[in-house]
């Protein structure tokens, strides 16, 4: 756990330093954009003014020539216009190139921006479902620890209903036995009663004798 935060430490520090340097090439390429344009522009007014060709005819010039291409149908006639075509080039052309090289340095940059913050969340949901599966133990635990609670309390339980039936079979065995002792006492009080009336009628024959 502990590595793992320490690594998500560093990833953080990592895109904090990367995050600056992302923000520094937009605003070059943001720079760099506006000087291209405004190179295209004075020489689209330059090549206007001093070969006579349109707008569109001259921004289409200097445009190929920024870009390296040069189809050769449209070419500077006049000496000034040949020296500063070369001066043009040599200015604009490394600029361009440094554009696209920004551009694609900040596409770089963006891509791994993005990786890594697919990176820190597949971290952070790592991290998530450690902890999940941690508290998954705890749980089980706990789940086992009331099993075998509950298993204590069913045999308990059990005892305790095993204890009941011993003690009403012996209340059963009390009652059967108070009930065999009120026989026996009503069958000798019954005996009592005849022995009793044979002996009033033994007295009552003697008197009469006498």
């Amino acid at each position: 756990m502990a590595v793992c935060h320490l690594k998500c430490k560093m990833k953080n520090v990592k895109l904090q330093i990367k995050m600056p340097q992302t923000r520094q090439l937009k605003e070059s390429i943001m720079m760099l954009m506006l000087a291209i344009f405004a190179l295209l522009f004075m020489g689209t007014v330059i090549f206007h003014v001093l070969e006579g060709w349109s707008v569109v005819d001259s921004f289409y010039f200097v445009t190929m020539t920024a870009t390296t291409v040069g189809y050769g149908d449209f070419t500077p006639t006049h000496t000034l216009s040949k020296i500063i075509t070369i001066f043009y080039s040599l200015t604009i052309i490394p600029f361009i190139l440094y554009a696209f090289t920004a551009i694609a340095k900040f596409e770089v940059e963006r891509v791994y921006q993005q990786i890594h913050g697919i990176e820190r969340k597949q971290q952070e949901q790592e991290t998530e479902l450690e902890k999940t599966e941690q508290k998954l133990e705890i749980n089980k635990r706990l789940l086992k620890e009331q099993q075998e609670l509950i298993r204590k309390q069913e045999k308990e339980l059990k005892k305790q209903e095993k204890v009941s039936r011993e003690q009403e079979e012996e209340l059963v065995g009390h009652q059967k036995k108070i009930k065999k002792a009120e026989k026996e006492i009503k069958e000798q009080e019954e005996e009592l009663g005849v022995v009793e009336n044979i002996v009033e009628d033994q007295i009552a024959k003697e008197l009469k004798i006498k």
